[in-house]
């Protein structure tokens, strides 16, 4: 796994109790800011029932 964004996370918290089009956007944004975990299963098969490209995990810059 790669280092958090803390920055990222401190500015963009996920809303409470999401609706299945905030968890997406916010999954979305978070693959781009920070690759700190992967994208949960759920979240995962909702882009592919919408059509979403599923976003490529970051390399991890601390393991080069």
């Amino acid at each position: 796994m790669a280092k958090i964004n803390a920055d990222w996370h401190r500015a963009n918290p996920m809303p409470a109790n999401a609706k299945p089009d905030q968890r997406l956007a916010w999954h979305l944004a978070h693959a781009k800011a920070c690759a700190c975990r992967a994208i949960p299963d759920g979240v995962r098969k909702l882009m592919i029932e919408r059509g979403v490209a599923v976003p490529v995990p970051k390399p991890d810059d601390s393991q080069r």
